[in-house]
């Protein structure tokens, strides 16, 4: 599923998603189909945000490009989880 679909289909609203297919650009991991595991209450969205790892994660449909941090500090984080 692309991003346009899912902020089109769950206006404002907080997701659980899993990485289809991403690619590198620049310093940013652009996701570009995604899975949508479920929709989240705002008020469990931080609990969730730091338990995720590899490829699920949380993310606003307020934003509108599914852009993940700068490579650099997401695959430190990644080897900090392999440790």
């Amino acid at each position: 599923m692309k991003w346009e679909e899912v902020r089109e289909l769950y206006p404002n609203q907080f997701v659980l998603l899993k990485d289809l297919k991403s690619h590198i650009e620049n310093d940013k991991k652009i996701i570009d189909e995604v899975a949508l595991i479920r929709t989240i209450e705002d008020k469990e969205a931080s609990k969730l945000l730091v338990k995720c790892k590899g490829d699920i994660f949380v993310f606003h449909t307020a934003k509108e490009e599914l852009v993940i941090q700068r490579v650099e500090n997401w695959l430190r984080y990644e080897m900090c989880n392999m440790l």
